[in-house]
């Protein structure tokens, strides 16, 4: 994925881009959660971690906030409530309860 429009220092955000590279992102997410919300949160968060990291600061926040309205971007910190809550409560690390993963997990 290109991450051009988020390498070049702007004094505004590209919001078209950003948007662009979300759907994107959410697009590679959708296609390997296999079917678990908490799992495609993990995986087009994390991937938005890493384009928004190369984003100035003053950039970071408007393009997160984007991301949470429109995508259900999580925080780190989310992300790890919701892992904490799901291994608490009998669910793997994909959202799934334990011994129905298709990735195993549990078995």
């Amino acid at each position: 994925m290109s991450t051009i429009a988020c390498d070049t220092p702007r004094s505004t955000l590209d919001e078209t881009a950003w948007r662009a590279l979300c759907r994107t992102a959410a697009e590679h997410a959708q296609h390997g959660c296999g079917l678990s919300y908490d799992h495609y949160v993990t995986l087009f968060s994390s991937e938005i971690d890493t384009h928004a990291s190369r984003l100035p600061d003053d950039q970071r926040v408007q393009a997160l906030e984007i991301a949470a309205q429109e995508w259900d971007y999580a925080t780190p910190a989310e992300r790890q409530e919701t892992q904490d809550w799901n291994a608490a409560n009998g669910y793997c690390s994909h959202g799934i309860e334990l011994g129905c993963c298709p990735a195993g997990c549990g078995s």
